[in-house]
């Protein structure tokens, strides 16, 4: 067997090794699987384990950075997730959450005010056409905010301790 690499993989900029087996067989692996072969002394099954860098970043392939996780696990991990925005209800002053995407779209629209729902934004269409309210001011866009599961497990946790504590204390 013989092994060359690690090289760059133009794409995607990560680090790759190509291996060729003494049959002929030619195999391209990522540098981090390689390395956690190696230190596991066994291959990683292709469809059920990966590898994860516990910092995300790619270039730092120490073996105290890796972690073998499942596949599921470690996409639900690593999706980027939209934050929702806390906004203010223009009629009720009911604080509410959306998604900026949607927030996005209505300022599009041109749509006015911000409501918390269908109830709030049919009393202001019944005040204006009984021209008992002012317009409001069209909505402005937000930009999205985005959070990885993998980061947000820490702050959960300190809920849960703080959750706890109040329990302690009733």
């Amino acid at each position: 067997m013989r092994i060359y690499g690690p090289y760059k993989h133009p794409k995607t900029n990560r680090k790759i090794v190509i291996i060729i087996h003494n049959n002929g067989k030619r195999e391209t692996i990522s540098y981090p699987k390689f390395l956690m072969e190696l230190y596991l002394g066994r291959k990683m099954h292709k469809d059920n384990e990966t590898v994860d860098h516990i910092d995300s970043d790619i270039d730092n392939n120490s073996l105290e950075n890796f972690r073998v996780l499942p596949r599921a696990f470690h996409s639900a991990e690593d999706t980027r997730r939209v934050k929702p925005v806390t906004l203010k209800c223009s009629w009720c002053n009911k604080k509410f959450e959306r998604f900026p995407r949607i927030i996005r779209d209505k300022a599009r629209q041109g749509k006015r005010g911000q409501f918390c729902g269908r109830v709030c934004a049919g009393k202001y269409g019944r005040g204006l056409q009984l021209k008992q309210v002012e317009l409001f001011d069209v909505q402005k866009a937000v930009d999205s905010k985005y959070y990885k599961r993998k980061y947000a497990s820490a702050d959960i946790s300190d809920l849960c301790d703080q959750y706890l504590e109040l329990i302690k204390k009733l």
